[in-house]
């Protein structure tokens, strides 16, 4: 009961710390002045410390999805003008949103360092539990280079356009500190160096609410893929496609993916007891903010189609709405995992690392077709090369992972062309976002630099974001 108080302590104390702070969210202060050191002693306690860093994650793949290909407007876009500001990439909506994810994964971090701080003090009761304490590291690590992959490609330009630019600011203890921002390149040093580390550990838990040692091969793969490492990222990707079955890409196979059950056709997946993805519906009788982007169709013998797309009538007509999540919460049953790496994402990290390397694009095609012939899709046409090849991989990503929150960070990457925002139903494009434009890097939140005279604001965003008139304020979900 000690035990359990002292970690209650810690857990608020960090919670209250990190979510109240009025200065710098990076200037957390040191361990010994909110936490008792000797509250994580032994394996139950540090378990329970990273089920508390699992749990503050932030959650954020609709906006991401809003601000992707992944919809069009509705008829009812207007009726949230948060979320049609957002899709029409305002630049107040995507300040407050920066805001908002940027301190959120960084008290993730804080969570994590917290942890790593304390595991030499962990006291083994028998020779099991030192696997389970090597899991604890291992997840606790990925999940800290989870945080910052995704911290680094929403606040830093694409790695290919210039590995030394500003990238973000690696904390890696607790304590006071005002640091500056570490290269782009620095940065994927230090997340792929904390993914290699943890994935030197045999871990694979039965439910896929944890992070096992092949979701850390996934990360490396993604990793490889954004520094454009192509072969690298081919083999970690070759690794994960080792332990695929043909039953993961079957009906009952693809339907398990949004069933509360664990599933194998899942890495990983965050498990949620709270509400997800209902922003998108206005109400049950009206629909959705955001239709399917017209470009998504899906043959009448693909399997995912019964799962991805909800048909719904709206102004007189069957319209394409998202399924997945919005269809799970439509039909009344219940969420409980949130899809973040699955057997599918393997195959398209794959594709697109073959298809950019040299007398490979045969390769790319068949590995491909491999999949969406088990899905019983139509196939790619073995002839295309070049971009030509590489639109036609992310079509293909867009039909598979659309309101996942995952095309975004595609579009950004390979700025290959303008991003389209698409009027009611799609019918027309609103505006054009090339791929050009400042604000495919978030602005570093002022927070950060009002106190750190060694932060720098990304170009394009005034130093003093004050001056962004913020009359409708983009509405955030934690759950």
């Amino acid at each position: 009961m000690i035990m359990i108080k002292k970690f209650i302590y810690i857990f608020t104390a960090i919670s209250g710390i990190l979510a109240g702070v009025s200065s710098c969210s990076l200037d957390i202060p040191p361990a010994d002045q909110y936490s008792d050191p000797d509250a994580i002693t032994n394996v139950s306690t540090a378990r329970s410390l990273l089920t508390s860093a699992y749990l503050l994650y932030p959650h954020y793949e609709y906006e991401l999805s809003i601000l992707g290909d992944d919809f069009c407007q509705t008829s009812i876009t207007g009726k949230d003008m948060s979320q049609k500001n957002l899709y029409l990439w305002q630049d107040n909506s995507i300040t407050s949103f920066a805001e908002t994810i940027w301190l959120e994964y960084y008290n993730t971090i804080a969570s994590c360092n917290t942890l790593l701080e304390r595991v030499d003090n962990i006291v083994l009761e028998n020779a099991s539990e030192e696997s389970a304490k090597a899991a604890i590291i291992s997840e606790c690590k990925a999940l800290k280079a989870l945080c910052y992959f995704n911290l680094l490609r929403l606040f830093a330009p694409a790695y290919d356009k210039d590995p030394q630019a500003d990238g973000i600011v690696l904390k890696e203890r607790l304590g006071l500190e005002f640091p500056k921002r570490s290269s782009i390149e620095d940065c994927v040093s230090a997340i792929r160096t904390l993914l290699t580390e943890a994935a030197d550990t045999e871990n694979a838990p039965e439910k896929n609410g944890w992070l096992s040692q092949t979701a850390v091969y996934y990360l490396l793969a993604e990793l490889e893929l954004y520094a454009g490492q192509y072969g690298q990222a081919a083999i970690y990707a070759e690794k994960i496609l080792e332990q695929a079955t043909d039953d993961m890409f079957t009906v009952a196979g693809y339907k398990r993916l949004w069933e509360t059950a664990s599933c194998k056709g899942r890495i990983f997946a965050f498990y949620t007891a709270k509400s997800y993805y209902a922003d998108i519906q206005f109400n049950e009788t009206s629909g959705d903010y955001f239709a399917l982007n017209p470009q998504i169709v899906y043959g009448e013998e693909d399997i995912r189609k019964t799962y991805n797309v909800y048909p719904f009538e709206m102004e007189g007509e069957q319209r394409n709405l998202l399924g997945k999540y919005n269809k799970v919460n439509k039909d009344s049953e219940s969420i409980q995992y949130i899809n973040i790496m699955r057997y599918a994402g393997a195959y398209f990290i794959a594709t697109e690392a073959y298809s950019r390397m040299v007398g490979k694009e045969d390769v790319a095609i068949r590995k491909l077709n491999e999949y969406l012939a088990a899905c019983q899709a139509t196939t790619l046409d073995e002839g295309l090369t070049g971009n030509a090849l590489l639109q036609a991989i992310h079509l293909e990503k867009m039909k598979e992972f659309a309101g996942e929150g995952i095309l975004y960070f595609d579009l950004k990457r390979l700025h290959s062309g303008s991003l389209s925002r698409l009027a009611k139903w799609g019918s027309s494009e609103d505006v054009k976002i090339e791929s050009s434009d400042y604000r495919w890097c978030f602005p570093i939140p002022r927070s950060e630099y009002k106190y750190n005279e060694n932060m720098t604001q990304n170009e394009g965003w005034p130093l003093n974001l004050s001056l962004i008139h913020i009359s409708e304020p983009t509405r955030l979900r934690r759950i």
